[in-house]
C-alpha cells in the first residue's frame, strides 16, 4: 500500500480536467479553474458508535488507503480507500518508538509517513504500512523552551518553530515572538530562518485563554517552501528552505476588513483585566490554512458559499493562483489525491467524521 504527496502537477491536471496526463500537465501554464466538493460522500468514517473519531488531527489519501492521524487514541488509523473498512491501527498513547503522548502531525513525504508528538519532542517515521522506521528526538534550540515541528521538506530535513513559554505577571492579550530553525533528518539544528508574531491569545498569572475571531499565523510547508499565514493579513508570503523571501501569494479575498456583526461581538468572552474594545472588531480573512500534498489550501473565514458553505483559495508551489473550490456546507479538507477528497466534518453536537468525496466542476 504506497503512499504519496499529491504533486502540484496533478492538482493542475484536475483543474484543467486532465486527470489522465498529470506529467504533461506540469509543462502547461496555470489556468485559474473553479471546482467544488460534491454534497454526496462515497463513505463516511466516524459515524458507527462501536467505532467514533475524536480529535482528527490530519489525513493522507495513498493509492489504496486513507489514513488518519487521531489524537485522542494516539493512532493512524488505516482504511480502506473504496470501502472506508477498518484495517488496522498503529500507535498508542505510551513511551516507546511508535507510541504518543501527544500526536500533532501526520504529513507524507514520499513513500514516509512523518509524525510529531510535541509531548515527547519527537518525530517518528513510519513505512507506507505504518510500521516505525526510526525515531528522532526534537530540542529546542538557543533560549526557546518549546519546539514544534511545522512540517517536513521532501529531503527529510525539518521546519521548526520554537518559543518561550511562560506565565505573564498582569492581564494582558499576548502574542508571543517565535523563531523559525531548519533541523537535519536525524534532529540536529542547521540554522535559524528567521522570526514572527504567533497567535493572539488572553494571558494572566492565573490562567491562558483563546477567544473567537483572534488572529491567528499558520506557518505551513509545502513542497521545498514554506509560507506564514497572518489571517488578519490578505498578503501570504513564501519563504524557500534556507529562509530567503520568495513572493507573496496574490490575495484572493476582498481586501477591505468585514466588522463582526453585533451577535459576533455579543459572543466574545468578558476577560479579566481587559477593556472590550481591546477584543477583535473585525472577521479575519482566512481560518486554518493546510497543506494538501504540493498545494497550498487557504480558507477564506467566512466562506463565499451563501447559508454556511466553505470556500478555499487553491494555491500552486509556485505561487501561481489555481482556482477556488467551494462546498455547501462548513468541512475542512484534509487529504487530496486526483478528483478524491478526505473532509473533516463536525455536527452541532461536536461529533466528527471524515467523508471521502469527489472534487468536480461546478454545474
Amino acid at each position: 500500500m504506497k503512499t504519496r504527496m499529491v504533486s502540484g502537477a496533478l492538482l493542475l491536471a484536475l483543474q484543467i480536467g486532465c486527470l489522465g496526463d498529470a506529467l504533461s500537465a506540469a509543462g502547461a501554464p496555470p489556468r485559474q479553474s473553479n471546482m467544488r466538493i460534491d454534497d454526496t460522500p462515497r463513505f463516511t468514517i466516524g459515524d458507527d458508535p462501536n467505532e467514533p473519531l475524536h480529535r482528527v488531527i490530519g489525513a493522507v489519501l495513498g493509492d489504496d488507503v486513507l489514513i488518519i492521524a487521531e489524537e485522542s487514541t494516539h493512532s493512524l488509523r488505516f482504511y480502506d480507500r473504496t470501502t472506508g473498512r477498518l484495517i488496522r491501527a498503529v500507535g498508542q498513547k505510551g513511551e516507546g518508538p511508535g507510541d504518543y503522548g501527544n500526536l500533532d502531525l501526520l504529513q507524507a513525504v514520499g513513500d514516509m509517513l512523518y509524525t510529531f508528538d510535541s509531548w515527547h519532542r519527537r518525530v517518528t517515521v513510519r513505512g507506507s504500512e505504518g510500521e516505525v522506521e526510526r525515531t528522532v528526538r526534537i530540542q529546542p534550540w538557543g533560549d526557546y523552551n518549546v519546539a514544534e515541528v511545522e512540517g517536513i521538506f521532501p529531503d527529510g530535513s525539518m521546519l521548526v518553530s520554537g518559543w518561550v513559554f511562560g506565565w505573564a505577571d498582569r492581564p494582558m492579550i499576548q502574542r508571543d515572538e517565535h523563531g523559525l530553525a531548519r533541523y537535519d533528518a536525524d534532529g540536529n539544528f542547521i540554522g535559524t530562518l528567521g522570526k514572527y508574531l504567533g497567535y493572539e491569545y488572553y494571558s494572566s498569572p492565573e490562567s491562558k485563554r483563546i477567544y473567537p475571531y483572534r488572529r491567528e499565523t499558520f506557518v505551513v510547508v509545502v513542497g521545498d517552501k514554506y509560507h506564514i499565514v497572518d489571517t488578519k493579513d490578505p498578503a501570504i508570503p513564501a519563504f524557500d528552505i534556507a529562509g530567503r523571501p520568495l513572493h507573496e501569494r496574490p490575495p484572493d479575498v476582498p481586501t477591505e476588513p468585514i466588522r463582526l456583526t453585533r451577535a459576533g461581538r455579543d459572543s466574545l468572552p468578558d476577560l479579566d483585566g481587559i477593556d472590550r474594545d481591546d477584543l477583535p472588531r473585525f472577521y479575519p480573512y482566512y481560518g486554518r490554512t493546510r497543506a494538501v500534498g504540493d498545494a497550498l489550501w487557504v480558507p477564506h473565514y467566512r466562506g463565499l458559499v451563501p447559508d454556511g458553505g466553505s470556500a478555499w483559495s487553491v494555491y500552486s508551489q509556485e505561487g501561481e493562483l489555481v482556482g477556488q473550490v467551494t462546498a455547501s456546507e462548513r468541512l475542512r479538507v484534509l487529504a487530496v489525491d486526483g478528483d478524491i477528497a478526505a473532509v473533516l466534518i463536525l455536527d452541532e453536537l461536536g461529533v466528527q467524521t471524515v467523508q471521502v468525496r469527489r472534487i468536480i466542476g461546478r454545474p
